[in-house]
């Protein structure tokens, strides 16, 4: 890992990526980047609560850098750590124009090269999935994003993950979840208390909310791609405003709402609201998304998306294998691969 970091190129993409296991995974998607993107930064701040990451493994390369450190799942650590690692960035004086988050199971649908020419010569500061996260409580005039069509979860687990100020007890796992299963029977007989097997969280129904009128709750994907600027104004509210930090982290997967809720209402940038993803929930138990293989190469290319998740190098490798080939243009289109 070399620590010195290139200066050269107009447009600079900080790959950052939130990583946890798979470390063969992480590395092929990590010279992937490097390989389409000799200028850009890769940043991967990885879990460490399982084992380490070795940062050696990417010591011939410039401008890659390992954090080994505490992980999360469905809770406000996600967002601690994506302002942690604008910190970690300026604090290095690391420049970079554009912030683009990651997991170790993402990997690109087009050339990374294609994708930072699109973002260099786009007209908005980011590209973030929102809108509304309670179309009925929202004011026609407000900006609708991606539009009423498009809601975060079902009107029942929106009002279960946002109506109620939830306490987590220990990370999701299929035993815990077993023994929940009957209890959230509760849900169903009584509107003060929720359950929520996904997040193995309790709530108490809110007697009060911080969202109005002139502070809209938006929700999407927290996979985004901002501009440095929008990256820092969230970073910087965030420290500006612990009140709300701390109501936000009584939600479960504040990290769906956090950042389209601090940007959007603010007035201040020009933001996309499609989301540059393909992630297919379909099928999806427990908040999970489908993992992607071969058959769904198709459904992927026609998003027209410019990154998915989520894949499994140990369950289909023949998938990296053809967005590989694709990406270095030795077949001429999505069509030639399929």
């Amino acid at each position: 890992m070399n620590d010195e970091v290139s200066q050269s190129g107009p447009t600079r993409v900080c790959y950052y990526m939130q990583t946890h296991t798979r470390p063969a995974q992480i590395a092929r998607l990590v010279n992937r980047i490097k390989d389409d993107s000799p200028n850009g930064i890769v940043l991967i701040d990885h879990d460490a609560s399982v084992a380490r990451l070795d940062a050696s493994m990417f010591q011939s390369m410039s401008d890659v850098h390992v954090i080994n450190g505490p992980g999360g799942y469905g809770d406000f650590s996600h967002l601690d750590r994506y302002f942690r690692a604008i910190d970690w960035l300026d604090d290095h004086g690391v420049e970079f124009d554009w912030l683009q988050n990651l997991t170790g199971q993402d990997y690109p649908l087009r050339p990374i090269e294609d994708i930072e020419k699109a973002v260099a010569t786009s007209p908005f500061d980011g590209y973030i999935q929102y809108a509304p996260v309670f179309p009925e409580r929202t004011p026609a005039d407000a900006d609708w994003g991606a539009g009423p069509q498009y809601r975060l979860c079902s009107p029942f687990d929106t009002a279960l993950r946002f109506d109620y100020a939830h306490r987590w007890f220990g990370r999701p796992t299929p035993a815990k979840q077993r023994w929940l299963r009957p209890v959230m029977i509760t849900n169903l007989i009584q509107p003060w208390i929720r359950v929520s097997l996904g997040f193995s969280t309790v709530g108490i129904r809110r007697r009060n909310t911080i969202f109005n009128d002139n502070f809209i709750c938006y929700g999407g994907s927290f996979f985004c791609i901002l501009s440095a600027a929008c990256a820092r104004y969230a970073r910087d509210f965030a420290r500006a405003n612990p009140d709300v930090v701390k109501y936000f982290r009584t939600m479960p997967a504040p990290d769906e709402v956090f950042l389209q809720t601090v940007l959007v209402n603010s007035g201040k940038f020009r933001l996309s609201p499609e989301g540059t993803h393909y992630v297919d929930f379909s099928k999806s138990r427990n908040n999970h998304p489908k993992v992607l293989g071969v058959a769904d190469i198709t459904a992927m290319f026609a998003s027209g998306a410019h990154w998915a998740r989520k894949f499994n190098l140990g369950t289909d490798s023949e998938v990296f294998d053809l967005l590989d080939r694709y990406a270095r243009r030795e077949v001429l289109n999505e069509d030639a691969i399929i």
